[in-house]
């Protein structure tokens, strides 16, 4: 098995970060919206990984100026999943059916 598929793979199915990826799949979201799905109070929590996902192409974001009431007006950076997501889950499901003879 590739080194950087390996290594891809312990990033991506981390939990919190798989269970991050997840939502991310289904709209883009700012880090409230995340914390407050995953019913996670430590946004720090949710930040970290969020960091990870990023440094290693799983997620990508940019600032966008809020238009919630609560927030209107401040700079709020949304995240969402790159290709790169889709790109691993393949690989590793190949490899599954491979190693499963199928």
């Amino acid at each position: 098995m590739d080194d950087h598929l390996v290594k891809d793979a312990h990033i991506l199915m981390h939990p919190i970060r798989f269970k991050i990826v997840e939502l991310l799949a289904h709209q883009p979201m700012h880090i409230n919206a995340i914390s407050k799905a995953l019913e996670e109070e430590k946004k720090k929590l949710v930040s970290y990984h969020l960091n990870i996902l990023e440094a290693y192409g799983f997620v990508s974001c940019k600032y966008e100026i809020s238009e919630q009431p609560k927030s209107k007006g401040k700079a709020l950076k949304k995240y969402w999943v790159t290709a790169k997501v889709n790109t691993v889950l393949s690989e590793l499901k190949k490899l599954q059916l491979t190693e499963s003879g199928e």
